[in-house]
């Protein structure tokens, strides 16, 4: 079914509310307690965006056609929205939104369609593209009242988190603290998965530098989960790690619905310069003074409909600490040999030469010194024919982490030599994340099987990301 024309709205201020011909918004205030929200009444449907994660601006709604955007609140363009409808009435309803959605055609809507709740946010699907239009998808309610909420993508908010923590409050191995308030007086949580020790090792691992990336908390939740479990992979892990968890870096971003990424002056990921802005990057500074994190991994989603970013990759300074091309080809090729086929393809080897640190958090880990390994890690949302579901991408964070305890990390100091003979034991065919081989093997570069040099791809692919 296709959408009725665009028209002109008349757009006047009364009073606080915006009116637009015909449309009531509502706009609240936002505090700690509080989100960015807008209200839209008119039409088959109602428009609402007063919850955690909500996003949109609706610019027309009549009948049965709604037209809508991402609300940028002040940023450059991106391609965030989620927002609740509830119809007045049974009947088909077309959601459509601009051509062009941050620079690309039909921007707005990822390849599996968009992700659907019609339990107010408790579960989330993908809906499929049979209901999509290019620009626009459709939905058939059913009754009068009903409430649906659609995104762009399956989100992962406070809610989410905190029932990870409540189903884990038990674990001996989980601890809990506050890593700092955000600005808007949210805590943010610091989390610690095994205890430091003379042999064990510091690792920092983030999520949500970019608040509109939810695909990766999920991955992250996964890795996590398999760190304090159980599994002989997560008693040799914490044998020889104690691991630091920011889920939320951009906390107020996150529970606000922004886009998070490339907010004015600069984003959470552009904030690891000399004078950081937000109090959540001081914190994870102040943090490592006292942690000496030896490894840093960031946990990411790229762009939604680039060709290029359907796939799962790392990217980072390829010589900045030495060897990070060389461990993080192999933890690629650990986690490829453990990933179903269902999985993102890759993960492929981005990284690239860089003389100077730019001011995101791989750079600032991996130019500093004692660092073994600094990278970003991105998932993409929603790539054709592969699941991206909450439960698939628990599981590969659960296949990361099985993946990092297989990899031979070099050091910069007390290296092994570049040429020694590597165990050719292999690997007993076993689920990968319930059991540990008695020997490792060593991976060779080519078991990324795929492209390791970005400039196969072009730099457009990497610049965009992040």
């Amino acid at each position: 079914m296709r959408p009725m024309n665009r028209r002109d709205w008349l757009k006047t201020t009364m009073g606080g509310a915006s009116v637009v011909m015909g449309l009531t918004v509502l706009v609240l205030t936002t505090t700690a307690s509080q989100v960015q929200a807008e209200i839209v009444s008119e039409g088959t449907v109602t428009i609402n965006t007063a919850f955690p994660g909500g996003n949109a601006k609706v610019t027309a709604n009549a009948d049965s056609s709604v037209h809508l955007e991402p609300d940028l609140r002040g940023g450059r363009p991106w391609f965030y929205w989620c927002f609740e409808a509830t119809s007045t009435k049974p009947g088909n309803v077309t959601f459509v939104f601009p051509e062009n959605v941050a620079g690309f055609k039909n921007g707005a809507i990822g390849f599996q369609g968009p992700a659907i709740s019609t339990d107010l946010g408790t579960t989330w699907k993908w809906m499929g593209t049979a209901q999509v239009d290019g620009d626009s998808f459709f939905y058939d309610f059913t009754k009068a009242n009903e409430r649906v909420r659609f995104a762009v993508t399956i989100p992962y908010v406070q809610t989410e988190l905190d029932d990870f923590l409540k189903k884990n409050a038990s674990n001996p191995h989980l601890k809990k603290s506050v890593l700092t308030k955000s600005r808007d007086g949210r805590e943010v949580e610091l989390l610690q998965i095994g205890s430091p020790g003379p042999e064990v090792l510091s690792m920092l691992v983030t999520g949500r530098h970019h608040a509109t990336e939810t695909i990766a908390s999920y991955v992250l939740e996964g890795f996590l989960q398999e760190a304090m479990s159980e599994s002989e992979f997560a008693k040799e892990f914490r044998k020889k790690y104690v691991l630091y968890a920011v889920p939320f870096v951009d906390k107020d971003g996150v529970e606000e619905g922004d886009q998070g990424k490339n907010r004015r002056p600069h984003d959470h990921n552009r904030d690891y310069g000399e004078k950081s802005i937000y109090p959540e990057i001081q914190a994870i500074k102040k943090l490592d003074k006292e942690k000496n994190f030896r490894f840093a991994l960031d946990f990411h989603c790229p762009t939604l409909v680039m060709n290029d970013h359907q796939v799962m990759y790392f990217v980072g300074p390829k010589e900045h600490p030495a060897y990070n091309f060389q461990n993080v080809s192999e933890l690629a090729g650990w986690i490829k040999k453990g990933l179903p086929k269902s999985a993102p393809v890759g993960p492929y080897v981005w990284l690239r030469p860089a003389k100077t640190p730019a001011p995101m958090n791989s750079n600032y880990f991996g130019f500093k010194k004692g660092t073994i390994m600094a990278a970003t890690l991105e998932i993409p949302f929603a790539p054709p024919g592969k699941s991206t579901n909450p439960a698939s991408c628990r599981k590969y964070g659960q296949t990361i982490l099985a993946a990092w305890v297989s990899t031979h990390f070099r050091a910069p100091v007390g290296k092994p030599d570049a040429t020694a003979k590597h165990s050719a034991t292999p690997v007993k065919k076993t689920n990968p994340v319930a059991t540990v081989p008695d020997k490792f093997e060593w991976l060779p570069l080519e078991a990324t099987d795929g492209q390791t040099d970005l400039d196969r791809q072009g730099s457009h692919s990497y610049d965009a990301c992040w």
